[in-house]
């Protein structure tokens, strides 16, 4: 009786020690014995073939991979469609230095980190672009930006805080705020401690919503996703109105799709006299000079949107108001 049969009729349960040292059949039973194979598995033929292919001077490494390959796959591995995605929880706790430091550079990818680390989502279109928009102008830190972050997974209905490790002395302050924003009435005009008249057309209010002058007309306000839905065609004109004599500036930020296009026209006189007039593609914000004489009765600002397609068919008005230049 060989050792080969002796193992087929004491089949190996413990892989001994000195494996490699067995004669080739005695290895291959070995092997198949260790991880499991049935005849079915691992046919005596296929076990003759591989002990020949040792005595034939096949490296026993490569054998044992052989072997290694008949094991059946699992039924619970072999019934999946595909790999399962593993994905991280948002972050409830934002550490500011911990986003602000994320990308020196490239706030596109720092914007997608920070909503995805804190709101488990990408970035709409729209907030996308408005964020990058006061990222790149620097008129907004990004440290604010993750606080709006937070405060957009909050809105969302998720946990969200946001803290920081930097003594209070070291907090950012808003330069670019305006602390009358909330203030503000546009049913008038506003004149500060300088003598410097203010007529508000629209501004939004954080965390509130939009002042609207009463006397503009406009089209039917419909508020997607933070944003004014629009249609092509007159979007605000108003207030035909009388304005003092002088320079005025007429201060603009909107945010809209890059390849969305406005047309922004100070008129005078019923649309006789043309003061100012703009076409603005993708975000802007910025000041136009607008020069009224005594002449000019009825002054009218007005906005039209031109034909854009349906995801690019929003805008976010965030300041439209007029000052006088002392």
């Amino acid at each position: 009786m060989t050792v080969a049969e002796l193992h087929r009729q004491q089949p190996v349960n413990v892989v001994p020690k000195d494996i490699f040292t067995l004669p080739a059949e005695s290895f291959v039973d070995a092997w198949a014995t260790a991880l499991d194979l049935t005849e079915i598995d691992l046919t005596l033929e296929d076990r003759l073939a591989l002990a020949n292919a040792i005595r034939g001077g096949t490296n026993r490494l490569r054998v044992v991979d052989a072997i290694k390959a008949r094991r059946p796959v699992p039924s619970l591995l072999n019934e999946r469609s595909g790999i399962q995605a593993i994905r991280r929880e948002p972050d409830h706790y934002a550490i500011l230095e911990n986003f602000t430091r994320f990308a020196p550079g490239d706030d596109p990818t720092f914007l997608r980190y920070a909503f995805s680390r804190i709101c488990g989502r990408d970035p709409t279109s729209s907030e996308r672009i408005g964020l990058e928009f006061d990222l790149r102008r620097g008129v907004a830190t990004r440290a604010a930006v993750v606080k709006k972050i937070v405060a957009i997974a909050r809105r969302d209905g998720q946990t969200a805080f946001w803290d920081t490790l930097l003594p209070e002395n070291e907090s950012e302050v808003h330069a670019n705020s305006d602390p009358s924003d909330a203030r503000l009435s546009p049913a008038g005009l506003l004149v500060d401690m300088d003598g410097q008249a203010t007529a508000v057309f629209v501004r939004e209010v954080e965390n509130v919503g939009w002042m609207i002058a009463p006397d503009h007309l406009r089209q039917p306000l419909q508020i997607h996703e933070g944003n004014w839905k629009v249609q092509p065609g007159w979007l605000l004109t108003g207030p035909k109105r009388s304005f003092a004599e002088g320079t005025w500036l007429l201060d603009l930020d909107l945010v809209q799709a890059p390849n969305a296009r406005l047309d922004v026209e100070i008129v005078a006189n019923s649309g006789l006299d043309f003061l100012q007039s703009i076409t603005l593609t993708g975000s802007f914000s910025g000041t136009l000079c607008v020069a009224i004489r005594q002449e000019h009765r009825f002054v009218e600002l007005r906005i039209r949107v031109h034909e854009r397609s349906p995801d690019d068919s929003w805008l976010r008005p965030r300041n439209i108001s007029m000052r006088q230049v002392p």
